[in-house]
Order: structure tokens, then C-alpha cells, then sequence
């Protein structure tokens, strides 16, 4: 498959990108995931603006990915604090890769702030490439790419643009209907 001939989109890392925003949105989807809830906390420890923390938490809540539960604070007021949903926790392992990449790529080897270990044994952890079949790691250089469900090429994307869609179901009977 030669990649220039996919279809640009759908794309599942532009969807993401587009749902997750900015860098501000990583960074309070990690301290969330660390245990950092509350909005006066988020200011406090990323040194970002309340205008734009509102507005990432806003988006973040929007998106499913953070759900506001109250609390009362010291004083009596009610607050919001924000925890994770699924849909935030599923992003853990990209958290986990935009790490390993920093470590190695941003900071250089040897300059690792933190280690990510496993709890009962002490070892370091890292992500891996797994084949679900045989549970046997892989290597990223023997993976490829093929068609998923909703595989495009971008001849059927400009076809389906001007509002000929036979040349989409012909290429869709080829991979076989879902």
C-alpha cells in the first residue's frame, strides 16, 4: 500500500489531535492522571493562565475525557474537581510514549527526571508492541500499515466529493463489506 494513495481522511491521529488540542491539554491530562484535581492546584503546578486553563478544562470536560465532580471547600464553597473517564485514561499510554520519546530524543539519555517501574517487582517498564494472538512482543520495524474498515483511498475521497460514489463501493466490495 503506498501511503500517498491513502486518503488523508478519516485519520485517527488528526481526530485525536483535533479532540485533544494543545500542549495544555496533555500536560493537565497528565497532572489529572498524577493526582493534581483542583483548578488552583492546575494553575499552581503547570504556571498557566486561569483563562486558559478554563478554557482546556472546558474542552477537556466537553470531550469526555475529564468529568467535574464537586467538593466543598474550607471556607464552604462548593468547587468542581476534575477526574478522569475512561476515554482520559485510555490516553495513559500515550502520556507513557510522549515520556519515553522525551527522555530519549528532548533530554537525552541519562537525563530522565522519572522512571516508570512496576510496583512489585522494582523493574523499569517501557511500552511495547504486543500481537495480541501469541502475547509475543514485536518489533516496530515489522509492522505495516493495511485497510481497516473505513479504508479510503484518495481517488474514492475526490469521487465521493463531487458525488460519484461508485468507484468508493467498487473499492469497497475489493476489501469485502464489513
Amino acid at each position: 500500500m503506498d501511503w500517498k494513495d491513502v486518503a488523508a481522511t478519516p485519520c485517527p491521529v488528526a481526530s485525536a489531535l483535533d479532540l485533544l488540542g494543545d500542549r495544555w491539554s496533555m500536560l493537565v491530562i497528565r497532572d489529572v492522571m498524577n493526582g493534581v484535581r483542583r483548578f488552583d492546584d492546575l494553575i499552581d503546578r503547570l504556571a498557566i493562565s486561569r483563562a486558559t486553563l478554563s478554557d482546556r478544562l472546558h474542552r477537556l470536560t466537553e470531550a469526555e475525557i475529564l468529568k467535574a465532580s464537586d467538593y466543598t471547600d474550607g471556607r464552604g464553597r462548593v468547587r468542581s474537581e476534575y477526574r478522569l473517564t475512561q476515554r482520559g485514561w485510555d490516553l495513559q499510554f500515550v502520556l507513557v510514549a510522549l515520556r519515553e520519546w522525551g527522555d530519549k530524543n528532548a533530554l537525552g539519555e541519562g537525563n530522565e527526571p522519572l522512571r516508570l517501574i512496576h510496583r512489585e517487582s522494582g523493574h523499569d517498564v517501557r511500552l511495547a508492541l504486543v500481537d495480541p494472538a501469541s502475547g509475543e512482543v514485536v518489533d516496530s520495524r515489522e509492522v505495516e500499515l493495511v485497510p481497516g474498515p473505513a479504508f479510503k483511498t484518495r481517488s474514492s475521497e475526490s469521487n465521493i466529493g463531487r458525488g460519484d460514489r461508485d468507484e468508493a463501493r467498487q473499492e469497497q466490495g475489493k476489501r469485502g463489506s464489513p
